[in-house]
């Protein structure tokens, strides 16, 4: 890895424009246990005597929602995001007191209810698995009517309008699809997106992918594995054969390959094994860093700060994909659920961690 640039970029960050990040905030409530089937054993022994108190459960409270982590990564990296979310006055209260001094909450409205998640850290079948159980609050009707007049205008102003988590929201197609249709019309914003997991309501996939995606609404759709393997399947009118593919990971890339070339959007592709901007043919891929994984929640959020960053400084793909990998893997590797700031990607950099060598056997295996 050349690291030059980047290291000299990250020591002097050139002027950046502001970003706008949008829609939701959680409280997240985690809770970290052993075993799952221990943890269940114990909520059962407990119904069974008519209620009780479980010990020994690791708990802590933070804040959520992958906009307001994405905008509390990129605030910690020495950008001045811009959040725009809907709660309540008990939320904006929550959100001051767990996000970094600073931060810009002006344009968080307290017109709405309370978005929560409970999210269950647990060991099954050999390795950590999060189990969230939400009420989506304000982020299940985010619409684009919500949008005030000076939330319209520091959008316009914006260097780029991201896009998250639909998956909570009834009315996401219609959201991304006129908030973006507003951003084409009068302002040279980059649109970035990326939906969450769709799992829990396959049609709205396909909404985002024939009425957003599909329409040239988004320069930059960002997904993981299983979302390439959603709107591939969604793309290709549900063809099956691209749902499988989640579960074979030399088939990862394909997916975002057939999703790009059929709508000629760029993919940015996050796995537990490398990156890759996908841009119609062309492929530019890296590995990801190997860290002792603390944190499972969060992480994406953590690496879409890096790739938003890397765009709005300009970094070439390569060097935007090093940095999205680095904020990833510091986020999951310390544990606190705090997002990284620059002087400490600058330093794991500079110490040149190892990278995972699966990933040139599943890129060569493509």
């Amino acid at each position: 890895m050349d690291l030059k640039n980047l290291i000299d970029v990250l020591k002097n960050p050139p002027k950046m424009e502001q970003p706008v990040v949008l829609p939701d905030f959680f409280l997240d409530h985690f809770l970290i246990a052993g075993s799952l089937e221990d943890f269940i054993q114990g909520l059962r022994d407990m119904a069974s005597q008519g209620g009780g108190n479980m010990m020994g459960v690791s708990q802590f409270v933070r804040r959520g929602g992958n906009s307001a982590n994405v905008a509390s990564a990129l605030h910690r990296l020495g950008l001045d995001p811009v959040l725009i979310v809907t709660t309540d006055r008990y939320g904006k209260q929550l959100l001051q007191s767990l996000t970094e001094p600073g931060l810009n909450l002006e344009h968080v409205h307290e017109n709405g209810a309370l978005s929560s998640t409970v999210s269950i850290e647990v060991e099954h079948e050999g390795r950590r698995v999060n189990l969230m159980v939400s009420d989506s609050g304000s982020a299940a009707q985010f619409t684009f009517n919500e949008l005030t007049e000076s939330d319209l205008d520091v959008i316009t102003k914006s260097g780029i309008v991201v896009l998250e988590n639909l998956n909570h929201n009834s009315e996401g197609v219609d959201l991304a699809k006129d908030l973006f249709s507003f951003v084409r019309s009068g302002s040279e914003a980059v649109t970035f997106m990326d939906t969450g997991d769709p799992s829990g309501n396959p049609e709205k996939i396909v909404g985002l992918a024939k009425s957003v995606v599909g329409e040239g609404l988004v320069d930059i759709l960002s997904v993981n594995e299983n979302e390439a393997a959603w709107f591939a399947w969604a793309i290709s009118g549900k063809n099956s054969e691209w749902r499988e593919s989640v579960k074979h990971p030399t088939r990862w890339l394909a997916a975002a390959q057939y999703v790009s070339k059929e709508t000629d959007t760029r993919i940015d592709l996050h796995t537990p094994f490398y990156s890759a901007t996908i841009d119609n043919d062309e492929v530019i891929s890296m590995p990801t860093f190997i860290v002792e994984s603390n944190l499972l929640c969060g992480a994406g959020d953590a690496w879409n700060a890096g790739d938003i960053f890397g765009e709005l400084s300009r970094l070439e793909a390569k060097e935007r994909l090093i940095l999205a990998n680095a904020v990833a893997a510091l986020y999951v590797s310390q544990g606190t659920a705090k997002h990284p700031t620059r002087d400490a990607v600058l330093k794991f950099l500079q110490d040149l961690p190892p990278v995972s060598d699966k990933a040139t056997k599943l890129l060569k295996l493509k």
